[in-house]
């Protein structure tokens, strides 16, 4: 957040000038927009660390993952109907987990084929391995609107059934849309504020929804190159179970608050491209769950750190 203070002599001199008849000028208003060239070319490292102490009637549940991906993007050329295809595809995926009980799991996409130490999270693997080969098209319209993410099928060829709806390419779209839809939809001028809802699918039926206020910041200057600043604080969640998972578990309550959020985004008006963007939220509070209708109390303590850099 930035906080503008004015002291009293700025105000003051204000006076004065409104006094004498003069007109203070307007800030100067930004659009800030997603562009895809045709041709360009975009890679993308992004991090994402993730700490969780789920607590189910007293018992502290620990979880721990990190996560790396360098993905691709590729903007072809706009074709006869006014549709442009951008193609996706994952340079490098490493993810390692520490479940509840001692467990880990550890992939690394140069190595994929390497089977769990544990058979019982060898699932988990083969959607890894399915996610890190996929060769995804995002496929927009006319009027530059993401109508389609094409390629999950076949990525998701052999796996059971379950875990194809992991890959599932309606997820993708509702995923990449509200991502795109984070820049605010008018001109904006420094302290301008929007505000934006999204869900967070956690698989399973899982779901975290957040809503963020955002404010710009205004245009700042790094490594020599003139970039749009964006900052933005998580202000409410919650959390669902959808009836239809195979989770034994279901929420019949919860009461989750954002006690620790930040996010600084650094955006790339001449390129459309986000440059820079590094966040971290923590999540805290009660949920009631039910197992079988039976009541079970517990309470969350999440942290979600996460940081994407494009490469020049």
């Amino acid at each position: 957040m930035v906080y503008l203070r004015r002291r009293l002599s700025n105000l003051v001199l204000l006076s004065s000038f409104l006094a004498a008849g003069w007109a203070m000028p307007a800030a100067a208003q930004v659009k800030l927009e997603h562009k895809r060239l045709e041709g360009r070319k975009t890679t993308l490292h992004t991090t994402m660390n993730l700490k969780q102490v789920l607590s189910l009637a007293g018992m502290n549940l620990e979880t721990n993952s990190d996560r790396f991906v360098i993905t691709t993007l590729q903007v072809g050329k706009r074709s006869a109907d006014g549709n442009l295809r951008v193609d996706s595809t994952t340079g490098k995926m490493t993810l390692t987990i520490k479940l509840p009980g001692g467990m880990m799991l550890v992939f690394d996409s140069d190595d994929p084929s390497k089977k769990a130490d544990i058979p019982q999270l060898e699932p988990i693997l083969e959607l890894l391995r399915a996610a890190a080969k996929a060769r995804t098209t995002m496929v927009f319209d006319k009027q530059d609107e993401l109508v389609a993410v094409e390629g999950l099928d076949k990525a998701s060829e052999g796996l059971s059934d379950d875990l194809k709806g992991e890959l599932d390419p309606e997820r993708a779209k509702k995923a990449a849309q509200q991502e795109l839809k984070r820049l605010p939809t008018d001109p904006v001028k420094p302290g301008d504020t929007w505000s934006r809802n999204s869900d967070l699918d956690l698989g399973s039926g899982q779901v975290m929804s957040f809503t963020t206020e955002y404010k710009y910041v205004g245009e700042v200057t790094e490594v020599g190159k003139k970039f749009d600043k964006i900052e933005s604080k998580t202000t409410a969640v919650s959390f669902t179970i959808d009836q239809n998972s195979k989770l034994p578990l279901r929420v019949a309550k919860s009461d989750l608050k954002p006690t620790e959020s930040m996010e600084t985004m650094l955006f790339d008006r001449a390129a459309g491209e986000w440059q820079h963007v590094k966040g971290k939220v923590r999540i805290q509070g009660d949920i009631e769950f039910t197992i079988n209708g039976t009541p079970v109390p517990g309470k969350l303590d999440l942290t979600i750190e996460a940081e994407v850099q494009r490469q020049q």
